[in-house]
């Protein structure tokens, strides 16, 4: 059975009767084993450079979801830090109110004002301006206008020294 097989290969190797000689392949043998290795080789070569494309470019995928979840997270603390860090005075809401009550306030003081003041001082205020816009070239023809509202502005002093004593 096995002298069968043995009889096929031996056309193929030479073996020599002595132990100190070489041992020689014959070329086709040598052809025959080095091309389907050759072929193997290149498909195997080929299919592990797909094999590391595919590992690099999930792993590059993953390092940019990691890089963005990063950024992200940055992101927010800085913004944390900058909330924490804004005065309780100095966020653009509270700014809004304050000018907004101080518009109030300056309104209340006016009107307040122009009570107190009483119609003589109002018209002698109104007679000056009117007076000044007419005349912007000779302001100094407005003398009487002037001379009227200083009386009624001695007038209104008069009266709130004497309801203080």
């Amino acid at each position: 059975m096995g002298a069968g097989q043995s009889t096929q290969a031996g056309d193929q190797v030479i073996s020599a009767p002595e132990p100190s000689t070489s041992v020689q392949f014959s070329p086709s043998l040598v052809s025959r084993l080095s091309s389907p290795a050759t072929e193997q080789s290149t498909e195997k070569h080929s299919s592990t450079d797909e094999i590391v494309r595919r590992r690099l470019a999930a792993e590059s995928a993953h390092i940019r979801a990691q890089e963005a979840e990063i950024l992200q997270s940055i992101s927010a603390a800085l913004e944390k830090e900058n909330l924490d860090r804004e005065k309780p005075g100095m966020s653009s809401e509270v700014l809004g109110r304050d000018i907004e009550e101080v518009r109030e306030k300056v309104e209340r003081m006016r009107k307040e004002r122009a009570a107190r003041e009483g119609e003589g001082v109002q018209r002698a205020r109104e007679g000056v301006v009117r007076c000044y816009k007419e005349k912007s070239d000779r302001p100094l023809d407005c003398w009487k206008e002037v001379e009227a509202f200083k009386q009624e502005v001695g007038k209104l002093e008069q009266a709130f020294v004497k309801s203080l004593q």
